[in-house]
Order: C-alpha cells, then sequence, then structure tokens
C-alpha cells in the first residue's frame, strides 16, 4: 500500500552542518559541530545577526547550489518512490527562492511526487496533515515535537541541535541506511 512521505531537505537530505562555514564567515564567528547545540541562528551566533537570518534565503541564495546530499539519500528516497510512495519534499525555505529550491532538487537526481517551500517552520503540521502524511523526515526539533503530539510518525535525523528531543512517535536516526531499514 503506498505511504506518503513528507521528506524536509536542509539537515535530514543535507548535512545538518552545511551552514556552519558559511554562518562563520558571515558572523566572523568560528564555530563547530560541537557549537552547534541550536537550530536558532540566534542562539547559535548572536542576536546581532538577526536581520541576517530574516533575509538568508533572500541575499544569499548561492549558498543553496553548494550544498549536497548526505550519503544514501538519494538512494533510498528513490527507492521509496519506485516501490509506488508518495514522496513529498516538504522544506521551511521561502517560497521566493522555489526556483532554487526545486532546480537544485532536480539536478540531485531525486524522484518526489511534489515539492513545497512553505517560508518557515510553522506550516509543516498543516502540511503533514494536508498531504496525509504518514512518515515525516526532519531535523529540526520543534518541528519534530509539534509533528508528534499532532499524531504523526517523525524519522528525526540526529544532530547536535535535536539530541534533547523525544517523543512517543519520534523515531531517532544517524543515517539513510536506518531510514531505509524502518521504511524497506
Amino acid at each position: 500500500m503506498a505511504r506518503n512521505i513528507c521528506v524536509d531537505i536542509d539537515g535530514t537530505l543535507t548535512s545538518p552542518y552545511f551552514f556552519i562555514p558559511y554562518l562563520n564567515k558571515l558572523t566572523g564567528k568560528n564555530l563547530g559541530i560541537e557549537d552547534y547545540t541550536s537550530i536558532d541562528w540566534n542562539d547559535t551566533y548572536g542576536p546581532e545577526h538577526s536581520q541576517m537570518y530574516k533575509n538568508f534565503d533572500h541575499i544569499h541564495t548561492d549558498i543553496y547550489w553548494e550544498n549536497s546530499l548526505v550519503d544514501g539519500a538519494r538512494e533510498v528516497v528513490n527507492d521509496l518512490y519506485d516501490r509506488g510512495d508518495r514522496v513529498y519534499i516538504v522544506t521551511a525555505r521561502s517560497s521566493a527562492i522555489a526556483h532554487v529550491t526545486n532546480s537544485w532538487i532536480d539536478k540531485q537526481d531525486i524522484n518526489y511526487t511534489d515539492i513545497f517551500s512553505i517560508s518557515g517552520n510553522d506550516g509543516k503540521v498543516a502540511m503533514a496533515e494536508k498531504l496525509a502524511c504518514d512518515y515525516f523526515l526532519e531535523d529540526d526539533p520543534s518541528n519534530a515535537v509539534n509533528l508528534s503530539e499532532a499524531g504523526y510518525k517523525v524519522i528525526l535525523m540526529d544532530a547536535m541541535y535535536n539530541r534533547g528531543v523525544d517523543g512517543e512517535n519520534i523515531t531517532r536516526v544517524s543515517s539513510w541506511d536506518e531510514i531505509r531499514e524502518i521504511l524497506l
């Protein structure tokens, strides 16, 4: 039976630490993976850069082209799609750069049913409901908790910033091989 699987991009299909070198350069800081204990850039890099965070997608769009998939992501997503599951890419990236997001996904040779750029994290539960989501692959701690509390099964990609997250419907994984074991 076909399932509806929602997949986040940044931190799930891609490394959760991809932005660190760019943010270090933009902020003049020298943080490492071990310092990345909050997904909120205000907490991690300081509120003095808050305007940069708000405009990041619009001003630093070129950075997204440099991102790459983590090991196993393409193969697992394509296998899910090939077995008949509906794969929805659901990203918090701004809808204003949807053309970049869509082109980047296509360049990665990922098969998907549809893609949604929802301009922030507030709409993930609503999208899960709209898409009748069976599983949501996510890295954001707040999204994971909100989705879990709304009754959705969450496969949480482990990261320094989500280590404190737990929930009845949350299964933590550290690789796409583990996702393969769960879903295929």
